[in-house]
């Protein structure tokens, strides 16, 4: 995967954007605030990560909580036709909208999401055909910006070792769902529990 300097990136802090820090290089990178619970410790977990790149990060609210559901959300019911628990409604959808609004003000090109392989069997949202769509729509719009999945066909695991990221840096990173603490029961904690153990790496290296 080549650099892509033109590419604003949507950093959450987690794993997977984290990696695409460090291969892209991106000049731009956008955190976003959308209401969701652990909205603290991602966006501490970007600005490290973006610091660590040499990467000018842009921290915004996007006040779509009302419209929210979902672990990442609260530990109600989820909504009708939710296919996992930690679903937000056409979540990917407001993001790249805001991020490509966002790169018609940086002058990127394109903008990328971590999305990788598997994401897809969770929801739609995570799958190519989404973002072949989604690509189609936005560039179809003034200013032509593209969206990218640039690791759809990675595992997270070969996304890891593909940045080089070290057990330093990944231990910066976020996954919890439910909380600005890990609470090792939501699938963002099990995923990283599965993904840093089948690498032989420690998880978190800080907890507040």
């Amino acid at each position: 995967m080549d650099s892509q300097p033109n590419t604003l990136l949507l950093l959450s802090g987690g794993l997977d954007s984290s990696a695409l820090a460090a291969l892209l290089r991106p000049q731009h990178a956008l955190y976003l605030d959308y209401g969701q619970r652990p909205a603290h410790t991602e966006q501490r977990a970007a600005e490290r990560i973006a610091t660590e790149y040499g990467i000018r990060l842009h921290v915004a609210t996007l006040g779509i909580r009302d419209f929210g559901s979902g672990i990442l959300h609260d530990d109600a019911d989820a909504v009708k036709d939710a296919p996992s628990p930690e679903w937000w409604p056409y979540r990917n959808q407001f993001l790249a909208t805001a991020a490509s609004a966002l790169a018609l003000k940086t002058g990127s090109e394109a903008i990328a999401l971590g999305t990788v392989r598997g994401d897809g069997d969770r929801h739609l949202d995570g799958t190519e055909e989404f973002y072949r769509l989604l690509d189609a729509l936005v560039a179809y719009q003034e200013g032509g910006i593209r969206i990218s999945a640039p690791a759809i066909n990675y595992t997270t695991e070969e996304l890891l070792v593909a940045a080089g990221l070290g057990a330093n840096i990944i231990a910066e990173t976020a996954s919890c769902h439910r909380s600005n603490f890990p609470c090792g029961a939501c699938p963002g904690c099990w995923k990283r529990q599965r993904v840093l153990a089948s690498m032989n790496l420690p998880g978190y290296s800080w907890n507040s």
